[in-house]
């Protein structure tokens, strides 16, 4: 491990990248704390520019706060993608167990059901699939992992 961090220390895009990604952590974790309201929420002052009218990042077209909507978008955005990844996970290990356990013809049926999975291009596959479902968070969450866990059940 000692050897890991030495070699990843010396990767100055590697500890930039790491840098970026704990600061995008943190600001989602305090985001209810810095940003109390509604990020949703208009204002009066439209196109306002950065550090006026209590605003950090200034506001949209509509009034909404830049650094609210940021904030709140960034511990969304890790929300979903943390649930789609432990839910992707469970399936495909659960596939892949399966497989692995019983062998023969039922490894050769889902592995096959795998690569179907895996021949339909993942990117349209998801946008299908939240444009049949109801638009939501959830549906995200459901198309992510969908396309997600036949590369671990492989």
């Amino acid at each position: 491990m000692a050897d890991f961090w030495k070699r990843f220390s010396r990767n100055r895009q590697a500890v930039l990248g790491l840098l970026i990604l704990c600061c995008v952590i943190f600001l989602a974790a305090i985001a209810n704390i810095i940003y109390p309201g509604d990020p949703f929420l208009y204002s009066k002052f439209p196109l306002s520019p950065p550090g006026e009218n209590g605003f950090l990042l200034g506001s949209d077209s509509i009034g909404r706060d830049v650094a609210s909507g940021i904030a709140h978008g960034a511990k969304t955005s890790l929300l979903i993608g943390l649930i789609a990844t432990l839910a992707a996970v469970f399936i495909g290990v659960i596939f892949g167990a399966f497989a692995g356990y019983y062998g023969g013809v039922v490894d050769d049926i889902l592995m096959r059901v795998t690569e179907v999975f895996q021949t339909i291009p993942s990117f349209i596959f998801a946008i299908l699939l939240v444009a049949i479902m109801k638009p939501s968070i959830e549906s995200v969450v459901i198309a992510i992992t969908v396309v997600s866990w036949p590369a671990v059940a492989r």
